[in-house]
């Protein structure tokens, strides 16, 4: 971290306040936590029933952005698909293998999609005139980015299906991060560009915005209540591509492809955190608008390095190579995935569930973002 980095600072300082306050309800959480030692669906609809919210279902076909419908080829995939993707040889001590990665893209797709090649896959989600956003999460530096063979594999997916690499836009909200994880910035229009939300061109949208009071007052930037949203999702891409990391969040309990979408596309997000609200409302909120809901088309979780305590940022004592992948066009069963993966390593441990801290999962589906329960989905688990 360099020490000029105050948006790291920040992180920190909110992590440390939110070690505090999972100290102090340790108790309160234990009735969440024997859910962790249930299979996954008595988990999922356990989650449900402790926040007193019913599961949504979602439609047999699930929609996706830009008015795209991922059909698939036989009429015996009644329920939205979801793969989780293992990679056996991804990891070769501390080196990685960028061709089983590539691999685990490919299989990935097809399974996702029914498709009988990655070709045909890609072009379930994208046309060939789209100008596609790949959101990132650079924020914890490059061990726990999402890693550019990913990045490198959708590109070649895209254009696979007919999308040029100028129409590519890989990116974040901050210059700073995506540059200590590896990414320079590039503006060359005839090429994959690389660009942040907080350079002098780019910047926020002052027509589009999400407003609320529900925050702390303390924590807004220039006592605003409003998060404009990034020029980027409002004015420059038409598809989203969601690629978020497996990782723990002290304050959110995980950060998955809600959190790195909705708070990765907007300013004045740091009045959401701490308590009561640990993020929620705010996220599943943010997310709902038009700007992110219609044009995000596919999340891919990038789970080769994940984290599972001290989150959002790096620290090498508490992450695991888990060596996976989870993709779906549904953010919300994905980070249901995400938050039990996290609390089946923390429980491996000895430490607490972080279940009560997520409560922006169940809030999402609410919305209609998506379904958290494997009952009303079908999850499709390979191995590479």
């Amino acid at each position: 971290m360099k020490p000029q980095d105050t948006v790291i600072a920040n992180i920190i300082a909110d992590s440390l306040v939110g070690r505090v306050e999972q100290s102090e309800t340790r108790h309160a959480i234990q009735t969440v936590q024997k859910c962790d030692t249930l299979n996954r669906r008595q988990f999922l609809n356990r989650l449900g029933t402790i926040s007193g919210v019913a599961l949504s279902a979602l439609p047999a076909f699930a929609q996706i952005g830009g008015g795209r419908v991922l059909t698939p080829p036989t009429e015996t995939a009644a329920l939205p698909p979801v793969v989780e993707v293992i990679g056996k040889q991804v990891w070769e001590e501390d080196r990685l293998n960028e061709d089983a990665v590539g691999e685990m893209v490919d299989r990935a797709m097809m399974k996702l999609t029914g498709r009988d090649t990655a070709k045909e896959a890609w072009r379930d989600f994208v046309l060939p005139d789209d100008i596609v956003g790949i959101k990132i999460n650079p924020l914890a530096g490059p061990k726990l980015s999402t890693h550019a063979v990913i990045v490198n594999k959708i590109i070649e997916g895209l254009f696979s299906a007919g999308v040029l690499r100028k129409q590519v836009i890989i990116w974040d909200r901050f210059e700073a991060h995506l540059l200590n994880a590896g990414y320079p910035i590039k503006t060359d229009d005839g090429d994959v560009r690389t660009l942040a939300s907080d350079m002098d061109d780019i910047g926020y949208d002052d027509e589009v915005f999400y407003e609320t009071e529900q925050d702390s007052i303390a924590r807004r930037e220039n006592e605003s209540t409003r998060s404009r949203y990034s020029r980027i999702v409002t004015e420059r891409v038409d598809v989203l591509i969601n690629v978020p990391v497996l990782k723990h969040h002290d304050m959110a309990g995980i950060s998955g492809c809600l959190k790195n979408m909705a708070f990765g596309s907007v300013d004045n997000t740091r009045r959401f955190h701490g308590r009561p609200l640990y993020c929620n409302p705010a996220i599943g909120e943010i997310f709902e608008n038009k700007v992110l809901k219609e044009k995000v088309v596919l999340n891919i979780v990038d789970g080769l390095v994940a984290s599972y305590d001290n989150g959002p940022t790096y620290h090498a004592e508490s992450t695991w190579q888990y060596g996976g992948l989870f993709v779906s066009a549904d953010p919300v069963i994905l980070d249901t995935l995400i938050l039990q993966t996290v609390n089946q390593k923390r429980e491996e441990i000895g430490l607490n569930s972080m279940s009560k801290y997520a409560n922006h999962i169940t809030a999402a589906s609410g919305l209609g973002l998506g379904s958290n329960s494997l009952d009303q989905v079908n999850l499709q688990k390979i191995e590479v």
